[in-house]
């Protein structure tokens, strides 16, 4: 048709869109499927790329771990510890000039020296430890062992004599000596049975008797009296 000038005017209708078919700016916008799936696909990546990352990680972790292991065999593919004793040895060689008393006037090369806690006082292969304070048998018992250690044990008189600097002072001290319920039969802490030949109990031996030790005697005790004890322990050799 025409207008009043005489242009012809196209008559545009806009087309109606079919039942079941998205629009067209749907076909170049984000619009065309639902939010909820793009950010499940962004979160989907995310997810992928985190074990990606991961499995590099382990893979030059794995290389860099086979090369140092590479460099410490020898051509037979054995380890070889020799840098390592050396790399010891130099260690305890240092340490013993500042930690070790001299003997003599000098340390020979080679020997060793032996070292205690804090505290603790070194005789023989072991050190000894006084309490301060005062508990029963069981709960001295449970003290020694949170400090590594074990309630005395004395196993020759040369070891009782050398007790009696470390008691000097207390009355009665407790030892890991105990009377066992069923054979009423006297027992240290490590399970081996008191040698009557070298030192006798004076008291009866009672299901619930702990040996204390005062002078260079050992009493029976009931268990549940509180007193000071000992523990002992291995010294260190450097």
């Amino acid at each position: 048709m025409e207008d009043e000038e005489g242009y012809a005017v196209l008559n545009r209708q806009p087309k109606q869109r079919q039942p079941g078919r998205p629009s067209a700016a749907g076909d170049h916008g984000s619009h065309r499927y639902p939010r909820w799936i793009w950010v499940a696909l962004g979160l989907g990546g995310a997810g992928i790329l985190v074990p990606l990352g991961a499995v590099i990680a382990l893979a030059v972790w794995g290389r860099t771990r086979g090369a140092l292991n590479t460099s410490e065999k020898n051509e037979t593919g054995i380890v070889n510890s020799t840098e390592c004793s050396s790399c010891l040895e130099d260690f305890r060689s240092r340490l013993k000039p500042v930690l070790c008393e001299p003997h003599h006037g000098s340390l020979a090369e080679g020997s060793g020296c032996k070292l205690c806690p804090r505290d603790w006082q070194l005789h023989g292969d072991k050190c000894y430890w006084l309490s301060k304070e005062h508990k029963d048998w069981p709960q001295s018992r449970e003290d020694c062992s949170w400090k590594s250690s074990r309630m005395l044990v004395i196993q020759n008189q040369e070891e009782m004599d050398f007790i009696q600097d470390v008691t000097r002072g207390a009355n009665q001290v407790w030892t890991g000596l105990k009377v066992t319920p069923l054979g009423r039969t006297w027992t240290w802490v490590d399970g081996s049975p008191l040698d009557q030949t070298l030192f006798q109990v004076l008291g009866s031996a009672e299901g619930s008797s702990c040996g204390t030790l005062k002078g260079s005697r050992i009493h029976s005790e009931t268990c549940d009296g509180e007193f000071k004890w000992i523990c002992q322990k291995e010294a260190v050799v450097i």
